[in-house]
């Protein structure tokens, strides 16, 4: 009998069963897209029911043979500046990745979990698209992240099946359901028209002409003017995100970082999702160059959300 793939992720749209994750996970990486994988495990890896990135990197990386820690250390190492490498650890990774060469199994065995849990703090500090570039290298290398535990894997699958799902037949199901849209969902009142789109109102119906049988009818009066369009109620775009910031205890920068800002929003924050919006926004650039695409979607989300009603600083939009 045929694989049923999606039959076996329905399984976790509701949880799961964590002590089957570990095996079901092996199954899923390798019959579903990798980038829908390396999303799953991403979120999983920011999830707040998961331990934080360093800590889980730290205990994958202890748990691994030789070649997976050299291959975990030059993804970290990869996305890391030199300034970087010679802070942490005592310097050890700058040695090591001296004039960019690979790191070596030999070379990775002298590294401890405790020094790759400190490059790994760092590394997402500087660049939070790091957990983005390590979800896809555990998705092609699935055993390697089966360390990370039974639950985690269970999230990781839960959120590949909701990727994955059939699109509805419900015609109302997916109206507004972009990744723009749930931006404003999350910052403009649901009442806003922001949340409702901007249908253009009905054309006025035009009067009828008086019968031309009978010239005597008294003219009819004209039609009443439409009543202008209330205003769009402003929203103070930047006040939200900064109570947002204050309540949410981390440290994301979501004036510059459409990565953070996704993150502070509690959206999907990875590659494709930002590839998802990219398109949705009619991103014309390399979706490979994530840093100039990354420039390019903040500016063009503070763009959207000030043309719809949004109180947005002169400095973060053109």
């Amino acid at each position: 009998m045929a694989f049923d793939l999606g039959n076996l992720l329905s399984q976790y749209l509701g949880g799961g069963n964590p002590a089957q994750a570990a095996d079901d996970f092996d199954r899923v990486a390798q019959n579903a897209p990798r980038a829908t994988v390396a999303e799953g495990v991403a979120n999983a890896l920011r999830s707040n029911q998961t331990p934080p990135f360093p800590q889980v990197v730290s205990q994958l990386f202890g748990q691994s043979d030789a070649n997976g820690r050299a291959g975990m250390l030059n993804q970290l190492l990869g996305s890391a500046n030199p300034g970087l490498l010679s802070s942490v650890a005592g310097g050890i990774f700058g040695k090591m990745f001296g004039g960019g060469n690979q790191v070596t199994p030999e070379q990775a065995s002298q590294v401890s979990p405790d020094q790759v849990r400190e490059l790994a703090e760092q590394a997402e500090k500087q660049n939070p698209g790091i957990v983005d570039r390590m979800s896809d290298f555990y998705a092609e290398h699935p055993t390697l992240v089966k360390a990370i535990g039974g639950a985690a894997l269970a999230l990781a699958l839960g959120h590949v099946a909701q990727r994955m799902r059939p699109s509805s037949t419900n015609a109302n199901e997916g109206k507004d359901m972009g990744i723009l849209s749930n931006i404003f969902h999350k910052i403009f009142p649901s009442s806003h028209p922001a949340n409702k789109g901007a249908a253009a109102p009905a054309p006025q119906a035009q009067p009828q002409a008086a019968p031309q049988a009978a010239p005597q009818a008294a003219p009819q009066a004209a039609p009443q003017a439409a009543p202008a369009p209330a205003a769009i109620q402003q929203v103070d775009v930047e006040q939200i995100l900064t109570q947002m910031q204050q309540s949410s205890g981390q440290q994301l920068n979501w004036r510059t970082s459409i990565v953070d800002l996704l993150k502070l929003l509690g959206l999907d924050s990875s590659l494709q999702a930002r590839k998802e919006l990219a398109a949705e926004l009619h991103y014309s650039g390399d979706t490979s160059d994530s840093a100039s695409m990354n420039i390019w979607l903040h500016r063009q989300v503070m763009n959207k959300l000030a043309a719809n009603g949004g109180k947005v600083p002169a400095d973060l939009r053109d």
